[in-house]
């Protein structure tokens, strides 16, 4: 191809990796423009959240086998009434703290309903020698009032199989990102879909450093990582042509 003085002529090898560069280096700007767009909606969210202030918890529909608690939306405040069940609590494994290992308390609060919704107390530390058994922390006996934040289960970034696993081996129950099912499944009642993250202000619980308003990097860094992607495109444009310019000599 002339182009005036120059002549543009690529091999069709250097035409194909840069398109693919181009179209893989537009694909990851386009993500980050999508995940600012999830961030506006989670900081939406949060914000109507604070905007409602606390809640009471009303859970009468809940089955053992439902797999929803749609009386119940995620980032809100919750006040529930009930009793803690400490003889029957799940330790969520590996959840580290700095450079320590340890475990987050779930809890389960028994509601008046008979609903039982799971409470995270915090962490705790795991014991240095491998041949200790698990902890089993107390809870306040009694009627209790709790406040916290409504969250669903975490989820591990990968999770093979489906199937709830039932470990009847005894209490507490050490589990590693379990599955609702895999929480119900413990209990022979029924049990809310999600999670109570104790406030770190409420007695009773352990070490809590969660925040409600925490959403990782801000729409305004996604945006910015997505003009370095469209930038690098520009630019790998820009060298692929100028590397194949000739100026013809006469």
């Amino acid at each position: 191809m002339r182009l005036g003085r120059y002549r543009f002529s690529p091999p069709w090898w250097g035409i194909a990796i840069t398109a693919l560069g181009v179209v893989i280096l537009c694909l990851l700007g386009n993500w980050q423009i999508d995940r600012a767009h999830q961030k506006e909606r989670l900081q939406a969210a949060q914000s109507r959240a604070r905007a409602a202030g606390p809640q009471p918890m009303d859970l009468t529909r809940v089955s053992a086998r439902d797999s929803q608690s749609p009386a119940l939306k995620y980032g809100y405040r919750y006040i529930a009434h009930g009793r803690y069940d400490p003889h029957h609590q799940v330790l969520l494994a590996d959840q580290v703290d700095g450079t320590r290992n340890g475990y987050r308390v779930w809890t389960p609060l028994v509601l008046d309903s008979g609903v039982r919704v799971m409470v995270d107390r915090g962490w705790i530390a795991k014991s240095p020698d491998p041949k200790a058994e698990p902890p089993n922390p107390g809870a306040p006996q009694g009627l209790q009032t709790v406040h916290g934040f409504w969250r669903t289960f975490p989820r591990p970034g990968l999770r093979f199989g489906n199937n709830a696993i039932c470990d009847k081996s005894g209490w507490p129950r050490v589990l590693s990102y379990p599955s609702t099912a895999t929480v119900r499944c413990q209990y022979g009642a029924p049990i809310a879909d999600g999670l109570l993250l104790l406030s770190p202000e409420a007695p009773g619980g352990f070490k809590r450093d969660w925040d409600v308003d925490n959403v990782g990097l801000s729409p305004f860094a996604h945006y910015a990582y997505a003009s370095q992607w469209f930038l690098m495109a520009l630019v790998a444009i820009g060298l692929f042509v100028w590397t194949n310019l000739r100026r013809v000599r006469r």
